[in-house]
């Protein structure tokens, strides 16, 4: 095969691994070591899906803090 290595198994990319990966993300702490082995398998679709599911549970999240503490 000319020296070629072959993968027998295509990388997995998994929801855990978006989840994973967009949650550091968002935090702002991941190297650079990690996205570089993370980065190519994962769809750009699902990164932006999950993305925007973290957003919207976060806001969700604040709202419903500032209208129980207006409440109250």
């Amino acid at each position: 095969m000319n020296g070629v290595v072959v993968n027998p198994q295509p990388p997995k990319d998994g929801l855990f691994r978006t989840i994973r990966t967009v949650a550091w993300a968002l935090l702002g702490i991941r190297g650079h070591k990690p996205y570089t082995h993370d980065a190519p398998p994962l769809s750009p679709v699902k990164l932006l899906i999950t993305a925007l599911a973290f957003m919207l549970v976060f806001v969700l999240s604040l709202v419903s803090v500032a209208i129980y503490i207006s409440r109250h």
